[in-house]
């Protein structure tokens, strides 16, 4: 599906290339050829007036007429359409010139005529001298102009051709790396699908199940069946867990989750966390501790970051081995404040810490699976943190334990 949108993509970056192309060469053209012609017309309506004003006519052909754009013949016709000035190199001129005559339009106007192969354009004015009426007619060669515009114009195509040729390539290159981050939201957006649909289908499964039981034993009474009842409640639980999760992840991607941003005791909220944790922590053997100095004060929304601190010590206390130790340690400095959860778990590996925010990943799936874990607490946590304007580090090694250390803006906006 991206190649064929790459491809697409990069054939209207071409068409739009050739179109603007099309248009600068054809802008290009345009303005080259109207100065061209504009500074040939007022050449030749100079030199009429000059010639005019002179009354001095050469009457010798030239031979050695080299063609230059500033040269010029003209043909003086008197009354009767007789010649009576000119220089002209090229006799057909005088055969063009009398038939122009014939048009009593033909004055102050130009005109372009090819004649033995040659291409001129010609300025006539009629005026009346001695009270007689006269018509000069001023020509000048325009092939040289027309050749160099045509050298002009397809080097330009040439030059445009090629380089439409070799930015192609690019433009594909170009256009999978515009679609890299499309491509990653998609991917992602597929994985998030199935591991949800995957995580959904084992509580519904075990519930569906336990109901069967339950229409099995119909004639039994309540107390007797209080165990199926309790793992339909349970995986209920659960489900829910799982779902108020996966609303906060989705409203966190589309910009909507609020935050409700005040002062608050952040050493407060770190002692309540300690306390809420405490018996998780000695049901699994664990000894948890806190190092919280006292009086820190933070704007943010409270409920949040509470979330996320306790989501950091649920993951630590669950992935150490009893007996182990988890300790909570807040700190602050002059710019920012620091929450560390340090334990002395299993440790993650390098390839670990890449990974573990990702949603529905876990370091030991066994073990979170057991302990009713998704893999969705630390993606959650991070997103928190970081509408916070903070971020998490992780300092950690195999089998020695890890700390993961939320760092705070000392004044969040």
């Amino acid at each position: 599906m991206f190649r064929e949108i790459k491809k697409q993509i990069t054939l209207f970056n071409i068409l739009i290339l050739i179109a603007f192309l099309v248009f600068f060469i054809a802008l290009l053209m345009f303005m080259w050829r109207w100065t061209y012609v504009n500074f040939s017309e007022r050449f030749l309506v100079q030199t009429t007036q000059n010639i005019i004003d002179s009354e001095k006519y050469e009457t010798r052909k030239n031979t050695n007429y080299n063609g230059h754009a500033s040269n010029y013949e003209f043909i003086l016709w008197d009354a009767d359409h007789h010649t009576e000035h000119m220089k002209v190199f090229n006799d057909s001129l005088i055969l063009r010139g009398h038939e122009l005559l014939q048009d009593t339009k033909f004055n102050q106007t130009f005109r372009t005529f090819e004649t033995n192969h040659i291409t001129y354009r010609v300025y006539s004015k009629r005026f009346k001298k001695d009270n007689e009426v006269k018509t000069l007619q001023v020509f000048q060669q325009i092939s040289n102009e027309q050749n160099f515009t045509k050298t002009v114009f397809i080097i330009l195509l040439f030059f445009g051709s090629a380089g439409i040729l070799i930015l192609i390539p690019i433009s594909y290159f170009l256009a999978g790396k515009s679609l890299q981050p499309v491509k990653e939201s998609y991917e992602n957006q597929k994985k998030f699908i199935a591991d949800a649909s995957h995580e959904l289908r084992t509580p519904l499964t075990v519930i569906q199940t336990n109901v069967e039981v339950l229409r099995m034993k119909e004639d039994e009474i309540l107390s007797e069946n209080i165990h199926w009842l309790n793992n339909i409640s349970s995986e209920s639980e659960t489900m829910s867990k799982l779902i108020a999760n996966l609303l906060t992840i989705a409203q966190a991607d589309n910009n909507r989750l609020v935050f409700n941003k005040k002062v608050f005791d952040l050493s407060a909220l770190c002692a309540e966390v300690y306390d809420l944790m405490f018996d998780f922590a000695n049901q699994q053997e664990i000894t948890l501790r806190s190092d919280i100095q006292q009086d820190i004060e933070y704007k943010g929304d409270e409920d949040k970051l509470k979330q996320a601190i306790r989501i950091l010590v649920d993951n630590a206390i669950k992935y150490t081995i009893a007996p182990g130790t988890v300790t909570i340690r807040l700190t602050a400095s002059m710019r920012s404040i620091q929450i560390a959860v340090i334990d002395t778990g299993i440790g993650l590996s390098s390839e670990d810490k890449k990974k573990i925010f990702e949603r529905f990943y876990r370091v030991d799936d066994a073990r979170h699976r057991e302990q009713g874990g998704f893999g969705l607490g630390l993606n959650i946590c991070n997103l928190i943190v970081k509408q916070h304007g903070g971020k998490i580090t992780i300092d950690s090694e195999l089998g020695k334990g890890s700390t993961f250390t939320i760092t705070l803006p000392k004044y969040s906006l």
